[in-house]
């Protein structure tokens, strides 16, 4: 039941969810790169995630075809010249805004049922988030994360896995 809610979310809320994704990252400061792309560009990125994120839940896409796509994602952002973290922090981010959004377009009845599943996958999701961007950083040769990287970046995870602004 949630599963179909969250698919009819993805094909009725398209554009909200694409805008409010590029909101998102023009308010942070840890994707400086993607600020620089233009809004129609990070608009069909944003549909494009979310269109085979819909696919994927609605057994029309296999896993692996979601594997080629994103990898091809990640060749043409190396020819792009954007740093890893950007690309992976805004799929954080994509993630965090479909949560925000589901809480606030399912109903009421449906809430519960939702927050408990959130709170079930978050948890481990948060770990995974983590460890994965810093991973990135390390091997981009970064230099050691300091107490404000990761204050910010637990301060967006805990957003996300609560389903809150991390303003």
């Amino acid at each position: 039941m949630i599963i179909e809610k969250l698919i009819s979310l993805l094909e009725t809320q398209a554009d909200s969810l694409s805008e409010s994704w590029i909101q998102l990252l023009k308010e942070n400061e840890y994707v400086g790169t993607y600020q620089l792309i233009d809004e129609d560009n990070l608009s069909k990125y944003a549909h494009f995630i979310y269109e085979q994120l819909k696919l994927w839940l609605d057994w029309q896409l296999t896993s692996a075809e979601v594997a080629k796509l994103f990898w091809q994602v990640g060749v043409e952002r190396k020819v792009q010249q954007i740093p890893i973290s950007d690309i992976y922090y805004t799929i954080v981010l994509a993630r965090r805004n479909l949560y925000i959004n589901i809480l606030e377009k399912i109903g009421e009845d449906d809430v519960h049922d939702m927050q408990e599943i959130i709170a079930f996958t978050s948890r481990i999701t948060y770990f995974f988030d983590k460890i994965g961007y810093f991973v990135i950083k390390g091997h981009q040769g970064s230099e050691e994360p300091t107490a404000g990287d990761e204050a910010s970046l637990d301060k967006v995870l805990k957003a996300f896995r609560s389903g809150s602004s991390p303003v």
